[in-house]
């Protein structure tokens, strides 16, 4: 696992108590492999990176994804983001394919204020691989160098410029909380909800212990 860099980025908008909830679970699941931290306010995570309150914005987001990304030394990295939770075979994949973005697919949404997991479709930035330097190649040119966002309709044709070709990988289920403290309440899944899931159990017990 020494040829990869786990790279978490946060606004800090979540409940503080939640988003640490959030920070242990990575902790205690990646092991050795060394993570950068690029969040807006401190934190005690891996080597943190703190780029001060910026615009609450998919911008940024990237502009922090691109920080972390630079400041990893490793062949890979890996993404993960302030509210979601991973399975530990998140982690071991590696990509067969180089200048090539892999997505997790095994994703399930869990609201806040609506029960049940519901199966996300689509891919989540919250859970994608890559070469670390390729990654790099494919954002930078694409950021403004300031902080300033673009709007939300130039962030959704950046999407599909960043990577137009894109692998999967999957796994055990990884969860996405919609907590309505992330840049957006909103996302694509299949109408139909479950009340358990394989690893991660009932929903009511998770939602209990994290929310």
């Amino acid at each position: 696992m020494n040829d990869r860099t786990i790279v978490f980025y946060s606004g800090n908008t979540e409940n503080s108590l939640f988003e640490g909830k959030i920070m242990d679970d990575l902790k205690e699941k990646v092991g050795d492999i060394p993570i950068v931290s690029v969040t807006q306010i401190p934190v005690d995570l891996g080597t943190n990176i703190c780029v001060g309150k910026q615009p609450f914005s998919y911008t940024s987001e990237w502009k922090q994804v691109l920080i972390a990304l630079k400041a990893a030394k490793t062949k890979y990295c890996i993404a993960a983001e302030s509210d979601c939770l991973y399975p530990p075979e998140y982690f071991s994949f590696t990509p067969p394919e180089e200048k090539m973005m892999y997505n997790y697919t095994n994703i399930w949404m869990v609201w806040k204020n609506h029960g049940g997991f519901w199966k996300k479709t689509g891919y989540c930035e919250g859970a994608q691989m890559c070469d670390r330097e390729y990654w790099i190649e494919r954002l930078e040119p694409l950021l403004p160098e300031k902080w300033e966002p673009y709007t939300r309709k130039e962030e959704t044709a950046l999407v599909q410029k960043i990577f137009p070709t894109r692998r999967e990988w999957t796994g055990r289920p990884m969860i996405s909380f919609k907590t309505g403290g992330g840049v957006s309440n909103r996302t694509t899944f299949i109408n139909e909800r479950i009340q358990e899931i394989d690893y991660w159990g009932e929903i009511n017990k998770l939602k209990g212990k994290y929310l």
